[in-house]
């Protein structure tokens, strides 16, 4: 079976809109990978993610997604994984 190459590969980041969560998804982003984020924002804001998104500029915006979901709410994630591919 042949490896995928780091822009085929999709990262699920719980937490993203963190403060530890949005420095990994900036690292991932500037690598080259997708990245999806899941976050319920109890302890963050969506303000967060836009930040990143300014960060690494609009062509490696296009390789995030945010979804505001409970990772613990089983209709969530079946949400979530329904809309990434």
């Amino acid at each position: 079976m042949g490896s995928l190459s780091i822009d085929q590969q999709h990262i699920l980041v719980t937490g993203g809109a963190g403060f530890i969560g949005t420095h990994t998804v900036v690292q991932l982003l500037n690598e080259g990978f997708r990245v999806s984020i899941i976050d319920n924002l109890d302890n963050s804001v969506e303000e967060a993610v836009n930040r990143v998104r300014g960060l690494v500029g609009p062509q490696l915006s296009k390789k995030l997604d945010f979804h505001l979901g409970d990772l613990r709410n089983k209709e969530d994630l079946e949400n979530l994984f329904s809309v990434t591919t």
